[in-house]
């Protein structure tokens, strides 16, 4: 097994381990002000990242899990007020998901949590090491995306 590898994936489990912790997402909604599900969050972050309405398969396909999942979270999310369905202007007959006002705030809110985290973590890195990281970091999820993505679709 090639070494510098085997370093990559053990580095990676642990930094997912430690941001999937349960403990992490309480401090994480605490400190966002929201009492929202793992999920939740996840579907309003995406949302707030996408910059425009998505439909329920698309939230599903960029958050990887199956739709009926999305749309589980979608109506919860729907009821509390942070989400409404608007018109596929593409297809007058479909539903396009988009955040409110209230999950806009809320999905900032937990966005702006997680980036002061690694803007701490981060601090004694220079300028020319964070680029480097960004640039690496977008790198392998849009190759490892990717590949699961024709491996198991």
């Amino acid at each position: 097994m090639d070494e510098d590898i085997d370093r990559t994936v053990r580095s990676f489990r642990r930094l997912l381990t430690s941001l999937n912790r349960g403990k992490t997402h309480e401090r994480l909604t605490e400190a966002a002000g929201v009492q929202l599900d793992r999920p939740d969050v996840q579907v309003l972050v995406y949302l707030y990242d996408a910059g425009e309405p998505r439909r329920v398969g698309a939230i599903a396909e960029g958050l990887q899990v199956e739709s009926p999942h999305v749309t589980r979270h979608v109506a919860k999310l729907e009821q509390r007020g942070l989400l409404e369905r608007v018109r596929d202007p593409d297809d007058g007959r479909a539903w396009r998901i988009t955040l409110t006002e209230e999950g806009a705030d809320a999905a900032a809110r937990c966005r702006k949590v997680t980036t002061d985290w690694f803007e701490a973590a981060l601090d004694g890195w220079s300028p020319s090491e964070r680029k480097e990281l960004a640039e690496v970091m977008g790198r392998l999820s849009d190759d490892m995306c990717s590949y699961l993505k024709q491996r198991f679709s």
